[in-house]
This record gives C-alpha cells, structure tokens and sequence, in this order.
C-alpha cells in the first residue's frame, strides 16, 4: 500500500492539491471582506445590504446537505469536482465585472448578490467531495502531517498575496481609479482561478470504490446519523463551533474601540499570531498521526480555552492580554481545523465520509450561526445596561468569553471522556 503514495502520480497529486487549495484561499481572500464591502458600496448598497448579504451568504453551509444525494450517485469525482468548482470560482471572479454591467443600482446589487449566492452554493455541495478525493492521495498515517503541510503553505502564501493585493487595491483609490481596482481584482482572481483548474486536471482520478455509488438513503443514514461514534464527534465540533462563534465574532471593534487598539497594531498582533500557528502546525499534525486525531483537537481545543480566559479578563485597562489571547486563538486552530474533518475519517467507514463530512460541516455551521444571534442578542443587552453585569462594569465582550470559555471547558469533558477514548476505525482508502 505505502507503494502507491510514493507513486509518481500520487506525488504529483498531492503537489497539485496543496496548491489547489492555496488558489481557492486566495480567491476566498479576494471576494470577502473589504473587497466586497468596496464594490457593494461603489454600485451605491447600503451598509444594511452588504450586513444582509454577507449574513446571508454565511448561512450557505446549509447547502453541503446537498453533497448527500449528489455523492451517493457520483460516477467521475474529477469531472465532478473540476466542473463545480471552476464554476464557483468563475462565478466569484464575475462579481468584480458587475459595476460595468450597462444596469442601473436594482440590477447591479442583484447581479451581485446572485453571483456571490450562487458561488457558495457550487463551492458548499462540492466542498466533502473536493476533500475526500484530495486527501485519498495520503498515506492514513501522515493524513494530520499532510494536513498541516497544506494549512502552513495557505497560511504563508495568503499573507504575502493579501499585502499585494491590499496595497495595490489601495494605490488605485488613492488615485481616483476605483473601477480600475476592480479591474485588477477580477483580472488576478481569473488568474488564480486558470492555476486553481489547472491543479485539477493534474490531479489523478480515481476509480469509486465498490458500495460508493447507487447508496440508498436508508445506507447513508445508517452509517451517519445511526452511527454513535459519528453522533459524538458532530456534536463536539458543534459544541465547539458554538463557543468558538458565541464572542470570536464580536472581537473586532471591541480591539479597536474599547481597547484602542489601531488597525496597524491589530495587523501586526494578528501576524504574529498566525506565525505563531504556522510554527506549531507541523508538530501538531505529527502528534494527530501518532495520538490520533481526537487527542489533537483536544489539545487544541485546551489552548482555545486559554485563549477565552485571556479574553475574561481583556479591558482597558488590561488590553495587553489581547496578545495572549490572539496568539493562543491561533495556535489552536492548527489543533482544531484539520482533525475536526479528519476525526471522521476514525469513526466513518470510507464509503461514506463524504456523505459524513458534508452533514457534519452544516450542522457545525448551524451552531455557529445561532451562536452569533444569542452572542449579538447578549452583546446588546448588556451595552444597553452600560456595560454592566450585576452592579459591576463588564464589557459585553467580556461575558461573551466567559461563556465561550465555560464551553469549551464542556467540550474538554466531552472529548475526552466520550470520544478519545474510543477506538479508532483505522480507516484507509
């Protein structure tokens, strides 16, 4: 078996997916954010609209259920997966020729909100699928390392690519030439795209295994929601997504108003932070391979509790913790992002992680998304009370890392009792 991934084809592969992935983050980085915030305000959207839309476009996660009734009559996973994420990206890349669109502000906001909305729902159903067939070119026992390896490389690449991009988007308003900025935009995102299709095609395909297609529901069901082992690792990535979303989301302009951080000193922190993760992502991958990867999220998961205590006792007068915090924020996500979706891999048979994955990601993004409307709806009630809590000054902020951390702690309990301690199903491809 170890015959095949030193294969000449597998190698090439697996090459040709780390830098997929790389082109698909720089295309996430190109149409999020201030970007998009820029060219819905050019087209003359209001804040409310851009607020709606980008709620909107966060709740597509529902969408991977999708992949269920697509992968379980899935015959070509390269035709498959090559076609809908071209398109995806295609359709991200479009937003930025919408200003140029001969409509008036009705049609140019619903071209862009069409384009966005339709780009999560290609690139949400083919997510599970591009996954299992990309990590299918990995030895089972260097999945976490591999993992690792790609995060690392995404993470470098994608700060160089969003200074480039920032400072050019930047000099071209400065200039008065904002339509050129959104030229240049698209022009780069069409670029990256071509590599991003490119890697795909090098990408070997692989034949279905037998039982991979034809799966009826009752199958599919059976060896997800029926499984025990599935059930407590969805329900620990869900917990966890709900902490990690409940004050992860309300931080922003808590650093730069309360705390009075500038935005220059935010970017140096957060730089700092992600090569802090870009440091230990590789000595986590190899613990996950040899622990397993339930342990690796628990170590991660520790480290993102020490994080929200940081964030407990963050105020004014203390805002140098948001540095503790922000660099143990980050180091955890090399614990938590990857084993997440490969913890699957340990309690699913192979025929159905895909199925798996997909229903295991919209349910973790259903609890985020409900942790972010309590988190706001508490946010509120407590500025509203001027940011006391029972005769004491607290930040809203600050009861939101509270909460988060004591479920973490849950998540902890969880992890280890329930799932670590479970044998693995030693899944291969």
């Amino acid at each position: 078996m170890e015959t095949i991934y030193a294969s000449e084809s597998y190698r090439r592969s697996r090459a040709a997916y780390v830098t997929q992935c790389t082109t698909e983050y720089f295309i996430s980085l190109s149409c999020t954010d201030v970007y998009l915030a820029k060219l819905l305000k050019h087209i003359g959207c209001s804040d409310a609209f851009t607020g709606v839309l980008s709620s909107v476009a966060s709740a597509a996660f529902l969408l991977q259920l999708f992949t269920v009734p697509l992968a379980a009559r899935l015959r070509h996973v390269k035709r498959t997966v090559t076609a809908l994420d071209t398109a995806s990206q295609l359709m991200f890349t479009s937003i930025y020729a919408v200003p140029f669109l001969p409509f008036g502000f009705g049609g140019k906001a619903g071209a862009a909100a069409a384009l966005l909305l339709l780009g999560y729902f290609t690139f949400y159903v083919n997510q599970s699928i591009a996954y299992k067939w990309g990590n299918s070119f990995v030895s089972p026992d260097r999945r976490a390392r591999f993992s690792a390896g790609k995060e690392m490389v995404s993470l470098l690449s994608g700060v160089g690519y969003s200074l480039a991009l920032g400072f050019a988007t930047d000099a071209f308003e400065a200039a008065g030439k904002l339509p050129s900025a959104f030229v240049f935009l698209g022009s780069v995102m069409a670029a990256v795209a071509a590599v991003n299709l490119i890697c795909f095609l090098r990408m070997q395909e692989l034949p279905l295994r037998s039982g991979a297609e034809n799966q009826r529901f009752t199958e599919i069901f059976s060896h997800t929601f029926r499984n025990p082992r599935f059930r407590r690792v969805t329900f620990l990535c869900a917990l966890s997504a709900f902490a990690q979303s409940f004050a992860g989301g309300f931080a922003g302009t808590y650093k730069t108003q309360e705390l009075g951080f500038s935005v220059g000193r935010m970017q140096v922190i957060n730089t700092a932070a992600c090569l802090g993760r870009f440091a230990v992502s590789r000595p986590f991958g190899g613990y996950s391979d040899r622990a397993g990867y339930a342990k690796g999220y628990f170590l991660g998961s520790l480290l993102a509790a020490g994080s929200f205590l940081c964030g407990v006792f963050t105020a004014p007068g203390t805002r140098l913790l948001l540095i503790p915090l922000s660099v143990l924020y980050q180091i955890s996500l090399a614990g938590t992002n990857q084993n997440a979706s490969l913890m699957i891999y340990s309690f699913v048979e192979n025929d159905y992680i895909t199925q798996a994955l997909a229903v295991k990601n919209a349910v973790c993004g259903a609890s985020s998304f409900c942790a972010a409307l309590l988190g706001g709806r508490i946010l509120a009630a407590v500025q509203t009370a001027g940011n006391t809590v029972l005769g004491r000054t607290v930040y809203g902020q600050q009861l939101l890392y509270a909460i988060g951390f004591v479920l973490f702690c849950a998540a902890l309990v969880y992890n280890r009792f329930a799932v670590c301690g479970k044998p693995r199903r030693g899944n291969s491809d």
